[in-house]
């Protein structure tokens, strides 16, 4: 399995970047939600490699919360990387993670794609399987988190590490065992 990829920036799309890692060149799939890198820069993203009939295709995601998120949605029935794809470039992950909270399909019905009963059973499928902190206590953890030095990546990061086997925590509890981890 290819769990990421760390390379220069070669060529930049709308929603594709190329990479080049030891002489080769991967075209990679990429919603990048933070800072945009350009030509040249090193890059450094964990992926999800997808091979079906018609090829292979790599996605990228900043962070090891998006990419579970990303993996998380293709195991919607009738879901496959390509409307996962479509659905975190049309609303990214803290999109999709507000409409969970809210559990309100219209936001996800809105991207191209997608219908209202798909949007409807993704919202009823992911609703138990994601288990993190709601929207309002993740933010809040987040700019904690940044404004005692984290990136936004690194809060990311953080806060997924320690709401991946909790039901909820308070924003008080996420920074203590964020920081706690250090």
């Amino acid at each position: 399995m290819l769990e990421s990829i760390k390379g220069v920036v070669l060529d930049i799309e709308k929603d594709k970047i190329s990479v080049s890692v030891g002489g080769f060149g991967f075209s990679i799939n990429t919603v990048m939600e933070s800072e945009t890198p350009t030509v040249g820069d090193e890059i450094f993203l964990y992926t999800h490699l997808s091979i079906n009939q018609n090829g292979v295709d790599i996605y990228g995601f900043e962070n090891k919360l998006e990419r579970e998120l990303f993996r998380t949605i293709i195991k919607v029935p009738n879901i496959g990387p390509k409307t996962a794809f479509s659905l975190m470039l049309g609303l990214g992950g803290s999109g999709i993670r507000r409409a969970l909270d809210a559990n309100d399909p219209e936001p996800i019905s809105k991207v191209k794609g997608i219908g209202s009963k798909t949007a409807k059973r993704i919202i009823l499928e992911l609703k138990d399987k994601l288990k993190m902190a709601p929207g309002k206590e993740f933010e809040e953890a987040k700019k904690a988190l940044i404004t005692i030095g984290y990136s936004s990546k690194e809060a990311d990061q953080a806060i997924y590490e320690v709401i991946k086997d909790e039901d909820f925590l308070s924003v008080d509890e996420i920074v203590k065992k964020v920081l706690k981890e250090i």
